[in-house]
């Protein structure tokens, strides 16, 4: 099949942040929510930007304080997170064949923004869609569809590639052609669930099913 486009995932996909996010998000719903989440937990929690998610546990006038404590946990602790074996290169090697990328994202615009240009990504990226971008969030295909737009690509001409069973959902709700990270994921068995087109071990196999 000859894809022009890829959509993928950030976290667990490209860029290897679920631990240093997690911890995070725990610590501060115990202290802000006043609530104890389990790392799985918070896994399925993931879709929708930080501030959403904090919005359900937290009092509107603690959100902000909230957020702004989140945000220096992860920032301090930004050079744990890298990118997974396979990227950039197999970025690169996807324009080189000529094809766009986007990513959507669950993450909050501003910070994915920021951690694509500190990964050395930006200038590979067509187009970024957040979660703040939309109305409703992962497994909403309304994201999958904006970046169709965006990419001036034909639903079933794009693959989208992540590591969640939302990305699955998402990507098969927009009629796209889907792809699981198994790399990256939390949880193959609600990523097998999802029942992805393609399965990848790592980001390069996903060259072996594009064409030039």
């Amino acid at each position: 099949m000859k894809f022009e486009g890829i959509i993928f995932d950030l976290d667990g996909t490209i860029i290897d942040s679920y631990p240093v996010t997690i911890d995070a998000f725990i610590k501060v719903l115990k202290k802000w929510g006043k609530r104890d989440f389990t790392p799985d937990e918070i896994y399925l929690l993931l879709g929708p930007s930080e501030k959403k998610i904090f919005s359900d546990f937290v009092r509107k006038d603690d959100l902000e304080k909230c957020f702004n404590e989140y945000l220096k946990m992860f920032m301090d602790r930004l050079d744990e997170i890298n990118l997974y074996d396979g990227f950039p290169d197999t970025i690169i090697e996807i324009k080189r064949r000529n094809k766009k990328i986007g990513i959507f994202t669950g993450r909050g615009r501003e910070l994915s923004l920021f951690l694509i240009k500190e990964k050395g990504l930006a200038e590979h990226i067509d187009s970024l869609v957040s979660s703040e971008d939309l109305k409703n969030p992962k497994p909403s295909p309304e994201g999958v569809l904006k970046l169709c737009k965006e990419l001036q690509i034909s639903p079933s001409n794009v693959l989208h590639v992540g590591d969640s069973f939302l990305d699955i959902t998402s990507g098969r709700l927009a009629g796209v052609v889907t792809g699981g990270a198994l790399w990256g994921t939390m949880s193959k068995k609600k990523l097998m669930e999802a029942n992805p087109d393609y399965l990848f071990n790592t980001p390069f196999e996903i060259l072996n099913i594009l064409t030039n």
